[in-house]
């Protein structure tokens, strides 16, 4: 089965003091660069993204390197680490979402373990 990508958004990021810098400098189209970056991140399995990258990732996204770079790095919304940048709050939330299915998948294990374990036997 084909995992989605999933990732938790909070109702109120726009209100977020760095988006809102964000969005003062660049408005909306900042905005937008910023969630799109988020969901490349969530798609890649590290969840980084490699700054070597940045014109592919400007073209892939239609717009001007420099501003990409601005949100990138302006505006302190990603860490920039080892040649990469990632966002925090997608690895804590991505943590918390791993967490959450391995436990559903322990859940799952017992339930049907209880319930294999508690089928009435055919006598013969």
């Amino acid at each position: 089965m084909k995992e989605t990508y999933y990732f938790s958004h909070d109702c109120n990021a726009r209100n977020d003091v760095k988006i809102l810098k964000l969005r003062r400098k660049l408005g909306m189209e900042g905005y937008g660069i910023y969630w799109a970056l988020v969901e490349m991140l969530r798609e890649e399995e590290s969840y980084i993204l490699q700054i070597k990258y940045i014109d592919e990732i400007a073209f892939s996204l239609s717009v001007d390197v420099e501003k990409l770079n601005s949100v990138i790095y302006d505006f302190e919304l990603f860490v920039i680490e080892n040649e990469g940048f990632y966002s925090d709050r997608l690895m804590r939330s991505m943590d918390k979402y791993k967490e959450m299915l391995s436990k559903k998948s322990k859940a799952g294990q017992k339930g049907m373990k209880n319930r294999y374990d508690n089928k009435p036997k055919l006598q013969i």
